[in-house]
């Protein structure tokens, strides 16, 4: 029987190894250009919890695959998370000053450079799926994984998503917002958890579904818990903006109902970690880590629910 201990000690070895992984392959600051390949280091370094990778390897282990086979991906899905993460805080989006506890990068460096890091954080995760040397001599893994990430990152992924929450307005159907939080936020969990059935495609049907079933649960729950921590910190956008983006779930639906829909994401996170028996160790952490206490929403948004009709 797996320990705890032994889950938390492999999910620390597991982001230190990403974090070596992303150190090395980013340009160095000494490299012309130095104020964007300094952006670029700072964008990525500077923290995180590296959940994707993390799922990555989490499903590498649940499926028999090799951590070492999966570096490519987890590298990449870390990178295009923190270039979306640059775009997201810039003005014409989210508006926000910080980022991990320091000031978000187009406040360091102004708007121009933060878009460069953002566009330079996304060829740089292309170019280590197409010459990493985790994935020498399997041109159909590099293939599949480019395939998988493009789809999960794009229009119809967390790209898209973006466009829904900034276009969505106020008063959407339960549907249409979790439409909205599933490729926006899932996207890029859906690819983390699918990566290492594209270096083995072997992976038995059942296994590949049970992980599309646990990344589809963790991406919107992740969503969900995200909207609790928002309203905690008082993060608002401006006026102009907040008036047509999507609202958040609880803010939409009430405080009662997003802690119930939140029951039922963890259930389905639970049942398909079953899948995999002791193998699903780091799955199951990952399930814990999205059952933490929530804080509570203020009176003021439990008005706003009602107000909406939630």
């Amino acid at each position: 029987m797996e320990t705890s201990n032994n889950v938390e000690q492999r999910r620390v070895e597991c982001q230190a190894r990403v974090n070596a992984l992303l150190d090395a392959c980013l340009p160095a600051a000494e490299i012309i250009p130095q104020r964007l390949h300094t952006a670029m280091r700072d964008a990525v370094l500077r923290g995180g919890k590296r959940l994707r990778p993390l799922l990555c390897y989490a499903a590498a282990e649940a499926t028999g695959v090799p951590a070492e086979r999966v570096d490519a991906a987890a590298i990449a899905v870390e990178l295009i998370h923190c270039y979306s993460l640059v775009h997201d805080d810039l003005p014409c989006m989210d508006d926000d000053e910080l980022r991990r506890g320091r000031p978000a990068i187009h406040r360091i460096y102004g708007e121009d450079t933060a878009l460069l890091v953002g566009a330079g954080l996304q060829t740089l995760a292309w170019e280590v799926l197409a010459t990493h040397p985790s994935l020498r001599g399997r041109n159909d893994a590099r293939a599949a994984l480019a395939e998988l990430f493009a789809q999960c990152a794009g229009s119809t992924g967390m790209m898209g998503g973006q466009e829904l929450d900034m276009r969505g307005g106020p008063k959407p159907d339960q549907a249409e917002l979790e439409h909205a939080y599933r490729a926006k936020t899932g996207g890029l969990f859906r690819a983390a958890a699918l990566a290492p059935a594209c270096v083995q495609p072997q992976t038995p049907r059942r296994l590949r579904h049970a992980l599309e079933r646990f990344a589809d649960a963790l991406g919107l729950a992740f969503q969900i818990r995200d909207d609790f921590n928002d309203r905690k910190s008082g993060a608002r956008m401006p006026a102009a903006a907040e008036s047509s983006r999507l609202p958040l779930w609880a803010a939409r639906f009430g405080e009662r109902a997003a802690r119930e829909r939140l029951k039922e994401l963890i259930g389905a996170m639970e049942e398909a970690c079953e899948t995999f028996g002791a193998a699903g160790g780091g799955l199951r952490w990952l399930t814990g880590f999205i059952k933490r206490p929530l804080p509570p929403f203020s009176a003021a948004d439990t008005m706003e629910a009602a107000a909406r009709g939630g």
